[in-house]
């Protein structure tokens, strides 16, 4: 069955299948209507409000949100399964590189090579053949990736094999021939085999076997892999019982090897690959997908044998996953101040909240000249003016409805983009344990199984061995150390701890000295072969007195009764570690590493084992995010955190194992937590744009359609002057207009702005703030002015205000006189008042006084004429 791709869509395309997006989407909708039929009204009222600006500008910004969220929630989707896809690949070929040092060292070894000299002699007992079947047994208890292994004669027969369920007597398989003529180190063959009877497909890795003195071949051996079981396991740690995703490995044609559920996706199904594509939208069985895929990356050039990594999501359930309870347990200030980072928005989506706003503080400022304008000519009209502020107060409460949508979508916007970088914190945490304990899981086995080597076995019993004899064992040494190049050093020491041989030259000086470390004493008291030690993370000679982890394992007489030394194998940690947090760092679309991101392992203690940061050195004490180093065996975690002066997405996982190792039954346990820490943003920036957003005051006003005062009080038209309300009879204004045309006088006190034509006259404008002593808002940027007509002679004049707002109804007796509280006071205020707010709080207002205004204006005026005039005369 094959899938069918279609060209991928646009994501606006998919908005149906996104929940909360259509919930937004629909909100604001509805919120159009209504807009529609306010307008209407509005325009049939006569109440001087034009909303048609207010209508495009909010559907624009509602556009605007709706498609970046759209983009974004797509973008969560495939960068989730991008991930998965990738790793799939990734973490089975670094498994695969190790199988293929494996087979180049056994089709080596001592044993498989003695039996196939006898079998060519003819001088085979029974005895020999269980020697050799209870040694691939040792083998595969070490290395239980493998479940059978066979060794063949040079025609196919077979001699011995593990697997008695299966036998097998002979095979017609092509790779015999390939594994004795091949140039290279092994035959990596996955395919329908007759080794493999049982099976539709198997990956099997298979090697001539040869003497030391010669090349020539003697039979083939092959190591049978664990194909569907190691599979399973790495699909059980990508991809959640909850999930929807499905994770694939396909060969190089498309062909489905392995699947992550073979009811929906089965073996054999040729899938539409996405390799030159970020993703597409797929069909198989007449259900849509969006799938990606990925090629390897390799490891240490080892490319594997051309598979894929798939994932797909079915495209009904690809937006189901609501990620805004991620952030539920993250410190709310932390999770405001990285929703402004422009390291993770554009400066198009951040401006998106403030233009709401503005847009809202616009409508305001229409709303509040409308309640001025009816106050104004609907005098003794009751009825009328009623249905006027009703209407009003309608228009403005749905402005606020349409904001408060707006600003919601942009949070959850926002939210989500914070949550998938948590999560992938979380998730590449998770993969750097992952492939740290399956490498460590191979060093656990290489040990136990070159302490069963021949050679060792043989000699070490021995009381004084000859120059010959130690150069024997270091000749293996340095073999092994040659195929298995993880290793800094390999060392074989007697049952006193001396070292007898070393594979690293650098430390041949180490040669006849004790070992003085813990870990030699638990080697020699290893009950079984299975058994093994690892030291502590700690500076030892034997890797230049640097940190280092080293596995022994007791090497044991012939016949296995007594303890004759150990092999000790130092992990060549600082590369190799810094190798696995290397490739662990999340990655940009062009696979380059996040800027800014990096990775370390900490131990139990605190203590740093690795960083791709230097300034987390080796053995230093790890500080912060101690919680995160304190997870419980194979839990995650994440949260965000300021380091230098940046905030950062962190992501934790606490090793569990691999397979046996640390394993619940394995007596090795060491605590390592692996830590992703990638950039959300420079705090200073985001404190700035903080800031900036927080110090611009916007018009406040709302109507309000009831009116409980007494007939005797009089409406204030108020605004705010820097943090000062302020107000004045609302009879006395006539509009509120934007300062974008002020023209500056020359040489006049500051406390007059300038002028501005009004309505066919050349108006003054006062620098209110100025007046009051307010020194700190020396821009008109953002500021209005609001115009007033003085009641002697109708003159105008305007004042500078940075915001607008509410228009209380207020009783003469409940006015302080500012001249019964500061008799001597030069001030432009009236009087002062305690106003009761919608919200059940209260504010002081006060309230200016025209006259008072205009007199500062007329003397400011006049200081102005009798410069000019001086100038003229000079």
């Amino acid at each position: 069955m094959n899938s069918q791709a279609t060209n991928s869509p646009k994501h606006n395309d998919m908005v149906g299948k996104m929940p909360t997006l259509k919930q937004y989407r629909d909100s604001l909708q509805q919120l159009q209507s209504v807009w529609d039929n306010l307008s209407l009204l509005g325009q049939l009222s006569g109440t001087g409000t034009d909303m048609n600006e207010t209508r495009q500008d909010f559907s624009q910004v509602t556009n605007n949100v709706l498609d970046s969220l759209a983009e974004e929630t797509l973008n969560k989707t495939v960068t989730a399964i991008t991930v998965k896809a990738q790793v799939a690949v990734d973490i089975v070929i670094r498994n695969l590189f190790e199988r293929t040092a494996d087979i180049g060292f056994l089709s080596t070894d001592d044993n498989v090579s003695g039996f196939l000299i006898k079998y060519a002699e003819n001088t085979l007992d029974d005895n020999d053949y269980l020697a050799l079947k209870l040694r691939f047994e040792e083998y595969v208890k070490k290395y239980s990736v493998y479940f059978n292994i066979v060794l063949l004669d040079l025609n196919g027969n077979v001699l011995v094999q593990l697997d008695d369920e299966n036998p097998i007597s002979v095979i017609h398989d092509p790779l015999v021939n390939q594994a004795i003529d091949t140039e290279d180190a092994y035959v990596e063959v996955f395919r329908k085999t007759d080794l493999l009877p049982n099976q539709d497909v198997g990956l099997v890795y298979a090697y001539r076997v040869t003497t030391d003195n010669s090349k020539k071949a003697l039979g083939v051996l092959c190591l049978c892999f664990r194909f569907k079981n190691e599979m399973e396991g790495v699909f059980s740690d990508l991809i959640t019982r909850d999930e929807w995703a499905l994770g694939f490995l396909l060969d190089e044609k498309g062909i489905v090897i392995s699947s992550s559920d073979h009811y929906q996706i089965p073996l054999g199904a040729k899938l539409e690959t996405a390799v030159d594509k970020d993703w597409i939208l797929t069909r198989f069985a007449g259900r849509e997908y969006i799938a990606v895929t990925r090629e390897t990356k390799g490891y240490q050039g080892y490319m594997g044998p051309g598979w894929m990594g798939h994932a797909m999501i079915p495209l009904d359930h690809a937006f189901d996953h609501d990620v805004s309870g991620n952030v539920d347990n993250i410190d709310k200030d932390l999770l405001t101040k990285v929703m402004r980072s422009p390291l993770l928005f554009s400066q198009t989506l951040l401006e998106i909240p403030k233009q709401a706003s503005m847009i809202q503080s616009k409508l305001n400022q229409s709303v509040w000249n409308g309640n001025i304008w009816q106050k104004r000519i609907s005098s003794g009209l009751t009825h009328q003016a009623n249905f006027s502020k009703m209407l009003l107060w309608e228009i403005s409460n749905t402005g606020f409805k349409t904001q408060n949508v707006i600003e919601n979508t942009v949070s959850d916007l926002y939210q989500t983009v914070v949550s998938v970088m948590l999560d992938s914190s979380s998730f590449f945490a998770s993969l750097a344990v992952d492939i740290m304990d399956r490498n460590l899981y191979e060093r656990a086995n290489d040990c136990r199984w070159w302490a069963l080597t021949a050679t060792f076995q043989k000699l070490l019993p021995k009381t004084n061995l000859t120059t010959q004899e130690q150069e024997r064992i270091a000749g293996v040494l340095r073999y092994i150390n040659g195929l298995y190049t993880v290793y800094a050093n390999l060392v074989v020491f007697d049952r006193y701890g001396k070292i007898i041989a070393v594979s690293n030259s650098d430390y041949k000086d180490c040669v006849g000295t004790i070992i003085d470390a813990e870990w030699v004493a638990r080697t020699r008291s290893l009950k079984t072969s299975q058994d093994y030690v690892v030291s502590k993370f700690e500076p030892t000679p034997l890797y230049k007195d640097e940190p280092t982890y080293i596995y022994g394992a007791a090497i044991r007489s012939e016949d296995g009764q007594f303890i004759v030394g150990g092999i000790g194998i130092v992990f060549d940690s600082t590369p190799q570690f810094a190798a696995m947090l290397e490739d662990s760092l999340p990655r940009d679309a062009n696979g380059d590493p996040i800027d800014g991101s990096f990775t370390l392992y900490v131990d139990g203690e605190l203590k740093v084992i690795s960083s791709t940061l230097p300034k987390f050195k080796v053995g230093s004490q790890f500080n912060l995010q101690p919680h995160l180093c304190k997870l419980e065996t194979n839990q995650a975690a994440f949260d965000i955190a300021i380091y230098e002066g940046k905030y950062y997405a962190v992501g934790a996982r606490a090793s569990s194992g691999y397979r046996e190792f640390k394993g619940p039954d394995d007596e090795y346990q060491n605590p390592v937590t692996a830590l992703i820490f990638i950039p959300l943003g420079n705090a200073a920036e985001i404190d700035a744009i903080i800031q900036s957003e927080y110090s611009f005051q916007h018009n406040q006003f709302k109507p309000t359609t009831t009116n409980n005062s007494s007939a005797t009080a009089e409406e204030y038209a108020t605004f705010y002057v820097g943090s000062q309300w302020l107000g004045i009879p609302a009879t006395q204004v006539v509009e509120a207009i934007q300062s974008t045309k002020i023209k500056s006088l020359p040489e006049t006190s500051s406390i007059l702005a300038g002028v501005i034509q009004h309505q066919g006259a050349v108006i003054p404008i006062i620098n209110l703030a100025l007046t009051l002593g307010d020194t700190s808002n020396d821009t008109l940027d953002g500021q209005l002015i609001v115009v007033i007509q003085r009641t002697e002679d109708s003159s105008k004049f305007g004042i500078l205000v940075n915001a607008l707002g509410e228009i209380p109804a207020i009783e003469p007796e409940k006015i302080e006189s500012i001249a019964t509280i500061f008799s001597s006071a030069n001030t432009t205020a009236e009087g002062i008042t305690k106003v009761d707010l919608e919200n059940g709080k209260h504010n002081l207002l006060i309230i200016l006084s025209a006259e008072s205004m205009w007199t500062k204006i007329n003397a400011v005026h006049q200081e102005y004429l009798d410069n000019s005039k001086l100038k003229v005369a000079a």
